[in-house]
């Protein structure tokens, strides 16, 4: 199963991606998504849950991808290229790490390498059509917000 523990901030939600199992090839990166906003489509990260993950494409970019389905009151929710909470519109980007990067002359908490970190999990779902997804709270990342927070 793949596992995305989750941190919840005002300006956007943050988690770390794991799978390794009999199905899946090991692979861990960061996310990044929309604050938490009592799940409103296209505004807000969806409910920790577990849900069904299928073949997709990313309807904004026209490549492949992968989408979350079973949450109630949301469609189109992709798992795809992204940095920023603004890229994402109710769905999950991936990066190698969370860190400041600069949006429009300020630094804004995001995730790095996405494209090269969204292509290596791609590579490692290439056998897979569809798997569970399981969305849990994970506070202690609270404590690297912090130390990004300082240098902000």
């Amino acid at each position: 199963m793949i596992t995305l523990e989750r941190s919840y901030l005002p300006f956007g939600t943050y988690g770390r991606w794991s799978q390794e199992d009999d199905i899946h090839k090991a692979f861990e990166c960061f996310t990044v998504e929309r604050p938490w906003l009592d799940n409103k489509p296209t505004i807000s990260c969806i409910p920790e849950g577990t849900y069904k993950i299928f073949r997709s494409t990313y309807h904004r970019g026209g490549y492949p991808c992968f989408e979350v389905s079973g949450v109630e009151g949301r469609s189109l929710i992709k798992i795809h290229i992204a940095n920023w909470p603004q890229d994402v519109h109710g769905c999950i980007g991936m990066g190698n790490k969370i860190t400041p990067l600069d949006l429009s002359g300020k630094p804004v908490l995001a995730v790095s390498s996405s494209r090269f970190t969204f292509n290596e999990w791609m590579e490692t779902m290439e056998d897979i059509d569809a798997t569970p997804l399981r969305i849990v709270t994970y506070s202690p990342l609270n404590h690297v917000f912090d130390e990004i927070n300082e240098t902000i």
